[in-house]
C-alpha cells in the first residue's frame, strides 16, 4: 500500500524549531506520509548551523529570508511554491509551517486541485478552519527560550490623570469662566512675553 506524498514547506523563521524537533516532526509524519522533500524558509546558515548538515545529507532546498517577509509576515516565495505544486498536481498533500498572514488564497488554490493542506504548529491559528488537518508541534521541539506565539490579549491601559479645572467664581457657571479665560488671553500672552 502506497503512501500518500507529501511536501514540508517550512518557514523556520516563524516557527522556531530545532533540527533535532523538525527531525521528530518528520519522523512521525513519515508513520502517515511519505515526506518526499522539504523546502526551508528563512534560512541562515550561520544562525541554523543545527540545520546545515541535514539539509545537504537530504538534498533539502533553501531560501534566504526576504525582506517581503517584514511587511506582510509571509515568505511569498513560499506561496510561488505552493503554486508551482498545486500546477504540477503530483503531490497529496502539503505540510506548511508559515508566518502570521494571509494564507487562504495558497490553501483554497491547493484544495481545488485535491492536495491536502496540513498546519504544522504549536498551536492552531485563526486560518485552521481552512487547512485539511492539524499537526501539533511540541514545545520541546522549540529552541530555548522560545515559546508559542501568545494570542493578543487587551492590555489595561491606566486612565490618563483629569487637570482639575479652575474653580468659577460663586454665581458664574464653569462654561462661562472658561470662555473668559480663554478670551483673556493672559496665558498666551505671559508665555510670549520676555
Amino acid at each position: 500500500m502506497n503512501k500518500p506524498k507529501m511536501i514540508i514547506l517550512a518557514d523556520i523563521g516563524s516557527l522556531k524549531v530545532t533540527c533535532n524537533g523538525f527531525k521528530q516532526i518528520v519522523k512521525n509524519l513519515e508513520a502517515k506520509f511519505e515526506v518526499v522533500t522539504c523546502k526551508f524558509y528563512s534560512y541562515v546558515a550561520k544562525r541554523n548551523r543545527d540545520y546545515n548538515e541535514y539539509i545537504s545529507a537530504n538534498g533539502f532546498a533553501t531560501s534566504l529570508p526576504s525582506a517581503s517577509r517584514r511587511r506582510n509576515k509571509l515568505d511569498c516565495r513560499q506561496v510561488i511554491d505552493a503554486a508551482d505544486i498545486a500546477a504540477v498536481g503530483n503531490i497529496d498533500a502539503v505540510g506548511m509551517i508559515t508566518g502570521e498572514g494571509d494564507i487562504l488564497p495558497v490553501i483554497d488554490m491547493l484544495k481545488t486541485k485535491g492536495i491536502d493542506v496540513y498546519d504544522i504548529n504549536v498551536v492552531e491559528g485563526k486560518y485552521a478552519y481552512a487547512y485539511t488537518g492539524f499537526i501539533a508541534v511540541p514545545t520541546s521541539a522549540l529552541r530555548e527560550g522560545y515559546t508559542a506565539p501568545a494570542t493578543k490579549a487587551q492590555q489595561k491601559r491606566a486612565p490618563k490623570p483629569v487637570q482639575p479645572k479652575p474653580a468659577a467664581p460663586q454665581g458664574e457657571s464653569e462654561y462661562l469662566a472658561e470662555a473668559r479665560r480663554i478670551l483673556d488671553g493672559n496665558s498666551i500672552f505671559n508665555k510670549y512675553r520676555r
